[in-house]
């Protein structure tokens, strides 16, 4: 008798163990797009705040090379490709952007130089998370212009 109460339990058991990984196997495909969509979640929160800092450091440093600059229009000219360089070396990857003076800029001894840097950032692989296709970024710096420096 103990022998047959041995099998009956073991195979009750067995039984369980399947039922359990079943279960398992089901509340993992409930679960598995939920993870997806949070995986991705965190992709888009990296991606924009790296980016975000990449289109910052870009303003920074046309401004500085724009405050080193002989006159505005020398400024102007020397903006846009020192801020482009600057995005391609940091691999972002902007579907445009545009590098204009702010309106803070006094060109004069003294003065300073703003420079905003937009970046329209392509968004359209993350689309399981429902998101527009393009977020569009911003940043902008000011520069002194040194007190003794001769302005043309």
């Amino acid at each position: 008798m103990t022998a047959e109460r041995r099998a009956e339990g073991s195979a009750g058991r067995s039984g369980e163990r399947s039922t359990e990984r079943g279960n398992a196997l089901i509340t993992f495909l409930l679960l598995a797009p939920a993870l997806v969509m949070f995986l991705e979640l965190i992709v888009l929160g990296g991606r924009v705040a790296a980016t975000r800092a990449d289109v910052q450091a870009a303003s920074r440093q046309a401004a500085r090379q724009a405050s080193l600059a002989a006159g505005p229009a020398s400024a102007a000219a020397v903006i846009d490709p020192v801020a482009d360089s600057a995005l391609t070396g940091k691999g972002v990857r902007c579907r445009s952007h545009t590098v204009t003076l702010g309106p803070a800029t006094d060109y004069v001894q003294g003065g300073a130089v703003e420079v905003v840097v937009t970046c329209d950032v392509d968004l359209s692989d993350l689309d399981l998370l429902g998101l527009p296709g393009r977020l569009t970024l911003e940043a902008s710096s000011l520069e002194p212009i040194e007190q003794y420096r001769v302005i043309e």
